[in-house]
């Protein structure tokens, strides 16, 4: 694993060995990738079928629509990032303090190296990116994905890997001594 720069002082995410980039990047691709989205939501077509997701506009037989709609919030959130990493720097609102929340569950008591989750642009939001918070507006990125059930555990895609993939980082971090910006 590898810590990688997003924005300088604020925002960085983590590269997986496995991975040609690092996770922040990695994922904004995917939310691009229209043939990618499009697989993505003919496979949870059934995901689409609940209520809440035809009443907000998305629709199982057009996995097309889902698509664009997920690459126009990740074109958005992604603008609105480096907005609030300028804001982040220069000490003002909007800043990632007010981005991410704390991901609870499990990490509700955890003091350092915290979980967290952002939601994207749109409302309501497909995309989710979940980091760690190092200091008032520095976080790590370590995971990002599509969500489109109630909980992470009733999400596909999301289920599989987030707190697999944050245990690993935060057990990355720890054995390298990594507790604040200063230590990457």
């Amino acid at each position: 694993m590898d810590i990688r720069e997003i924005y300088r002082g604020c925002l960085y995410s983590i590269k997986f060995d496995e991975e040609d980039t690092d996770e922040y990047s990695r994922v904004l691709g995917l939310w691009k990738d229209l043939d990618y989205l499009v697989k993505f939501f003919e496979n949870n077509a059934r995901e689409i079928e609940q209520p809440f997701w035809q009443e907000v506009g998305l629709d199982p037989k057009n996995p097309l629509a889902s698509a664009e709609r997920v690459a126009n919030e990740s074109i958005l959130l992604a603008s609105y990032i480096r907005d609030l990493a300028k804001n982040a720097m220069n000490g003002n609102s909007p800043d990632f303090e007010n981005f991410f929340q704390p991901l609870g569950g499990k990490y509700a008591f955890l003091r350092e190296l915290e979980p967290h989750k952002s939601y994207g642009t749109f409302k309501p939001s497909l995309l989710r990116l979940y980091a760690i918070k190092f200091d008032t507006n520095v976080y790590l990125i370590v995971f990002g994905g599509i969500k489109l059930g109630s909980t992470i555990q009733n999400s596909p895609g999301l289920r599989e890997q987030v707190f697999n993939r944050i245990d690993n980082v935060i057990a990355f971090l720890k054995a390298n001594g990594i507790f604040e910006e200063e230590d990457f």
